[in-house]
C-alpha cells in the first residue's frame, strides 16, 4: 500500500534531533562536568535509528518491495564508507604513536567493531566507564554494534510477522516490554551488561520501530496543532530532563533511560510542523549538524582518545579539546562530503566493494592483534622490553585447570597453582594484587616444598563477608572471598594462608592518580550477613570488623596468617615511564623520572592506615610485611629499578616487577611463610 505521508518523506527536525544527540555525546566526552549526562544521545540515537530504518521497512513490505539484499545494501552503503575510513586511520595513526599492548588492543577492538561485536567484547573487558574507557580508541563502536544486531533480526521477524498476517505492533510491543523489563531488572546486579548488551536495549530501537508502525498504520493523532505542540515540548523537557539528572553514577539504563526514549519518541510524533521542530531542530546550523552527525560520532572519540594516550599532560586543556572537536568537525564534514555522499547512491559493485576493503581491514588488525601489538614497530631493545612489560594476559590470572579441582557450586575466582600435580600448602587470598604477589612468591616458595595456591578476584578484598558497593551495585565478592575462606579453613594440608589486596583503594575510596583533584570513588565497604546488608556500619567500621573477623578465624583455625601491604603506587601509568619517540612529533617519555615523591607515598598512608594498623596491632600472630622498605628510599619510591620497569600500570607489578621483588624479598617471604609454630 502506497500512500503520500509526511512521516516518511524526509524530515528536516529529525536531522536536528540527531544534531542534538550528537552534540550531548561529544560535549560529554570532551567536557563531562558540562553535560554529565550527554551519554544519552546514544538512546537518542537508537530511537531515530529505529524509527527511520522500520519506516523504510514498512513502506517496503506494503508495497510488495521488499528485498533483504536491498535493505542490507542500504546499511553497507550507508554504515561502511566512514566506518572504513575511520577505522583505517586510527590503525594507521595507531603504528606511529601507540605502545604494542595499546596497539594490539587497537587492533582486537578494530577487528571487534568491523565485526560489529564491539560491544561484546568491551562487555567482557570491563565497564563503560572503568578507569580505561578513554584510553580505548575505538570504544565508541559498542553502539554500531547493537545497531546492525538489531537489524539483523529484526527484518526477518517482521517479514515473517507480515507475511502470515500477524500485528507487527503486538509483536515489537511484547519484544520491547521484555527487553525494557531485562533492563530494569539487569541494570542493578549487572550494569556492564545491561548497557552493552542488544536484549536490553533493544527495546529503545522497538520505540522508534514502534512509532514507525503507528504512523504508517495511520493510527497516531495528536488533539490538533496544539496537543502536537505540548508533545514536542514534552519531549524536549524530558530530554533535558535527562542531561540534567542522569549521570554515570545512575543505573543505566534501566528506567532511566525511558527520559531520552521518551524524549525522542514524542518529538519525532509531534511531526515536522510544531513550533519546537520547526524553529529549533530545523533551523540550518542544526539541520546541518544533524548530516554529519554519524561520521562526527565517529571521529571525535578516537581523536580524543588518541590525544589522552599521547599527550596526557594536555588532555585536560580546553583549548587543546576545542581543537580537538574542531578537527573531528572538519573530518566529518570531509568524509560526508567526500566518501559518503558519493558513494550512497552506486550499485552493487560499490557494496561488494566496500565488504571486501572491511574484510581487508580486519584482516590487518586481527594480525595485529594475534601479533601483539607489532612490537617490531619499536626501536631500541629497552622499549620492547618495558613496552611488552606492559602485558597482562588472563593466562597469568586464572588457570581452568586449577578452578576444576574445586567445588564447582562454590565460586573460585581467579585460580593458580604452582603445583597442579600436588596439594596446595598455602594459599594467598585477595585481589589483583594478590595476583602479582603469586607470580612473585610462586617459584621460590616451591622450591622450599611450599604449593602456593591463588584464590583472588579482581577488585575484591580478602575480608570476610566485606563487598564493594559501588555506582549503586554490589560486586559480588564476599560469595568469592567466603568460598577462598572457607577452602583454606577446612584444609588440613594448608599451613599458611596470605592476605593481599589494594587496602589503600578500599578504605580512601580512590587511588593515588586521582590525588590532585580530590575525586572520590562511589564506593563503599559493606558487610553481607545471611544475604543481607548489616546496617548501621560506615565504611570504614564495616571494613574493620571484616578483617578482625578474618584474621580471627584464621587463627583460631591454627593457620599461619602473612598480611602483605600494598606495593606503593603511583600517581601515573607506567607507560608513561616508556621511552620511546616514535617521530619528530611524539615523545612517548612524560615521566622519566618514573617515581613518586616520598612525601606523597605519606600522606597516602596516612589516609588509610590509621583504619588498618589498628586492627593488625590487635593480632601479634599475624607476620605483616610491607614492599616499601624495598622499593622506597626516603625521598621516593620509584617505578623503574636496575634497569627494570616494575610496573604495568599505576598499581600492578609487571612480571619484570613481580620477579625483581621476588628476588629481592626471597628470604623475607620464605621466613614468614615458613618459620615460627602455628597459633
Amino acid at each position: 500500500m502506497s500512500h503520500p505521508n509526511p512521516h516518511l518523506a524526509y524530515r528536516a527536525d529529525i536531522d536536528g534531533l540527531r544534531a542534538v544527540a550528537v552534540l550531548a555525546v561529544v560535549l560529554f566526552h570532551a567536557f563531562p562536568s558540562w553535560v554529565p549526562g550527554g551519554f544519552i544521545g546514544v538512546d537518542i540515537f537508537f530511537v531515530i535509528s529505529g524509527y527511520l530504518i522500520s519506516s523504510i521497512l514498512f513502506k517496503a513490505l506494503a508495497q510488495g518491495e521488499f528485498s533483504f539484499v536491498d535493505f542490507y545494501a542500504r546499511r553497507v552503503r550507508r554504515i561502511f564508507p566512514p566506518l572504513i575510513v575511520m577505522v583505517a586511520f586510527c590503525l594507521f595513526l595507531g603504528w606511529h604513536v601507540l605502545l604494542p599492548d595499546e596497539y594490539a588492543q587497537l587492533g582486537k577492538h578494530a577487528l571487534a567493531g568491523l565485526g560489529f561485536v564491539a560491544n561484546v567484547v568491551l562487555w567482557q573487558e570491563a565497564g563503560y566507564f572503568d578507569n580505561a574507557a578513554e584510553l580505548k580508541p575505538l570504544l565508541h563502536l559498542w553502539s554500531l554494534g547493537i545497531e546492525e544486531q538489531f537489524y539483523i533480526v529484526w527484518p526477518a521477524l517482521a517479514v515473517i510477522a507480515w507475511r502470515l498476517g500477524w500485528e507487527a505492533g503486538r509483536i515489537m510491543l511484547v519484544l520491547g516490554g521484555v527487553s525494557l523489563l531485562a533492563s530494569v531488572l539487569l541494570t542493578g546486579p549487572e550494569p556492564v551488561a545491561s548497557y552493552f548488551l542488544p536484549f536490553t536495549r533493544a527495546w529503545e530501537l522497538f520505540a522508534g520501530a514502534g512509532l514507525a508502525w503507528l504512523v504508517h498504520q495511520r493510527r497516531l493523532t495528536w488533539a490538533g496543532a496544539r496537543g502536537a505542540d505540548m508533545a514536542a515540548l514534552a519531549g524536549l523537557a524530558l530530554i533535558a530532563l535527562g542531561l540534567v539528572l542522569i549521570d554515570k553514577h545512575r543505573g543505566f539504563p534501566g528506567a532511566w533511560a525511558m527520559l531520552p526514549v521518551g524524549g525522542a519518541v514524542l518529538l519525532i510524533s509531534a511531526g515536522p510542523r510544531t513550533w519546537v521542530n520547526r524553529h529549533l531542530l530545523s533551523n540550518r546550523m542544526m539541520v546541518g549538524l544533524g548530516l554529519i552527525s554519524f561520521p562526527l560520532y565517529l571521529w571525535h572519540w578516537p581523536l580524543l582518545s588518541f590525544l589522552r594516550i599521547v599527550f596526557p599532560d594536555h588532555a585536560d586543556s580546553e583549548w587543546v579539546l576545542v581543537s580537538v572537536l574542531a578537527t573531528a568537525v572538519f573530518f566529518s564534514c570531509m568524509s560526508y562530503w567526500l566518501v559518503e555522499k558519493p558513494i550512497r547512491r552506486r550499485g552493487a559493485a560499490w557494496v561488494w566493494g566496500l565488504i571486501v576493503s572491511s574484510l581487508a581491514l580486519a584482516v590487518v588488525a586481527g594480525n595485529l592483534f594475534v601479533r601483539d601489538g607489532w612490537v617490531f614497530r619499536l626501536k631500541g631493545a629497552q622499549a620492547k622490553r618495558e613496552a611488552v612489560a606492559m602485558e597482562w594476559p588472563n593466562s597469568l590470572r586464572t588457570d581452568a585447570d586449577c578452578a576444576a579441582h574445586f567445588d564447582k557450586d562454590r565460586p573460585a575466582g581467579w585460580c593458580m597453582i604452582a603445583d597442579a600435580t600436588r596439594v596446595p600448602n598455602a594459599v594467598i587470598i585477595g585481589d589483583s594484587h594478590a595476583n602479582h604477589y603469586y607470580w612473585a612468591f610462586k617459584d621460590a616458595l616451591l622450591e622450599r616444598n611450599i604449593n602456593l595456591l591463588q584464590r583472588a578476584q579482581g577488585g575484591c578484598m580478602p575480608v570476610r563477608g566485606a563487598d564493594l558497593l559501588k555506582e549503586g551495585r554490589y560486586l559480588g565478592c564476599h560469595a568469592t572471598t567466603g568460598a577462598a575462606l572457607d577452602y583454606a579453613l577446612s584444609s588440613a594440608e594448608v599451613e599458611t594462608v596470605i592476605l593481599a589486596g589494594r587496602w589503600g583503594a578500599y578504605i580512601s575510596r580512590r587511588e593515588l592518580k586521582d590525588w590532585a583533584t580530590g575525586a572520590i570513588d562511589d564506593q563503599d565497604v559493606v558487610l553481607i550477613e545471611h544475604g543481607r546488608r548489616r546496617e548501621g556500619l560506615s565504611s570504614e567500621e564495616a571494613f574493620q570488623v571484616g578483617l578482625r573477623q578474618t584474621l580471627r578465624e584464621l587463627l583460631q583455625a591454627g593457620k599461619r596468617v602473612v598480611f602483605l601491604h600494598t606495593v606503593p603506587e603511583l600517581d601515573f601509568n607506567a607507560r608513561m615511564c616508556v621511552t620511546w619517540a616514535p617521530n619528530a612529533y611524539v615523545n612517548r617519555t612524560p615521566r622519566p623520572d618514573c617515581e613518586v615523591s616520598g612525601s606523597l607515598i605519606e600522606a597516602r598512608n596516612r589516609e588509610f592506615r590509621p583504619v588498618l594498623d589498628p586492627v593488625l596491632a590487635e593480632f601479634p600472630a599475624v607476620r605483616v610485611l610491607d614492599p616499601h622498605e624495598v622499593m622506597c628510599s626516603e625521598r621516593a619510591c620509584q617505578g623503574r629499578q636496575d634497569d627494570t620497569l616494575l610496573y604495568r600500570d599505576d598499581d600492578h607489578l609487571s612480571l619484570a616487577g613481580a620477579d625483581w621483588l621476588g628476588r629481592r624479598w626471597r628470604d623475607t617471604i620464605v621466613e614468614a611463610v615458613t618459620s615460627g609454630a602455628r597459633p
